[in-house]
């Protein structure tokens, strides 16, 4: 994908009223819908944000999710999340919802000009879990019996229940593809081996537009013996790869003589 991210860039902001309705179910831990807010929130955006190639996106069964970490002033990374959601909730056959992946706390994180506390973030991130059915996952500092209960979590929503999940491999970023965090890989790829689908989508913008496009599912593959770092980089590459191909050549980043070289590969005819 050559075009390049051109135009006038858009300030995407809440509605107030949703805001207001999101606060107050925080405070109280009352669940909310999350496919109706989303879809209330990219009606109003303007101009119309546009999901690509949905036909790619399992239309039942469980799958992973994953995406760039799209992101830059007057445009936080949630916004491409909304829209991979809502195209994911037009396309499915069941009435469930994309659940994403959330950290358990923030450092360094802000309102505004105000820093708010780790233990802030803590309670708050989790309210929010509960209020539109997210899955945490407890950062690498914590127990391992956590990050094991979080595991155990995940599976049962996607190999048991046959839901589907969403997560930003690199877990932060502005625009250009990053490697993701240690131990990612090694996650998705966990979950490649019992079956379970991977589905890239890019998030960028065009012509002022915020897009998201959806690539082929795949399966990671990783010859047998490779050392366990080794496994996790070749893993996470394959997925960044899959994202990269659905990004504008500007967007590629760390992965672009990986990205050039898998392109190389294919026919062709393509």
């Amino acid at each position: 994908m050559d075009k390049p991210v051109r135009g006038r860039r858009e300030v995407y902001r809440l509605r107030i009223p949703l805001i207001l309705k999101f606060i107050w179910a925080v405070l109280r831990g009352r669940t909310r819908i999350l496919a109706a807010d989303v879809e209330a929130t990219l009606m109003a955006a303007r101009p119309k944000p546009q999901a690509r190639n949905v036909q790619q996106i399992p239309a039942e069964g469980s799958f992973v999710l994953v995406a760039n970490h799209y992101e830059r002033p007057g445009l936080k990374v949630y916004w491409g999340g909304m829209l991979a959601s809502h195209a994911v909730a037009r396309r499915r056959t069941s009435q469930k919802s994309l659940r994403w992946l959330m950290t358990s706390e923030w450092y360094d994180f802000r309102l505004g000009p105000l820093p708010v506390p780790v233990w802030a973030t803590h309670w708050l991130f989790r309210r929010i879990a509960q209020v539109y059915g997210l899955v945490i996952v407890p950062r690498a500092a914590e127990r391992g019996v956590g990050r094991a209960a979080a595991m155990r979590s995940i599976l049962n929503v996607v190999r048991d229940r046959e839901e589907a999940i969403g997560l930003y491999p690199e877990a932060t970023g502005t625009g250009q593809l990053i490697e993701p965090m240690p131990g990612v890989g090694l996650f998705l790829f966990s979950l490649s081996e019992r079956g379970i689908p991977i589905l890239p989508v890019g998030i960028f913008e065009e012509e002022g537009r915020l897009i998201a496009s959806f690539g082929s599912p795949l399966s990671i593959r990783v010859a047998r013996g490779v050392e366990k770092g080794e496994r996790d980089r070749l893993a996470s590459q394959q997925v960044m790869v899959a994202i990269g191909r659905q990004l504008p050549r500007e967007l590629w980043g760390a992965y672009a003589s990986a990205i050039e070289e898998a392109l190389a590969q294919e026919p062709a005819s393509r």
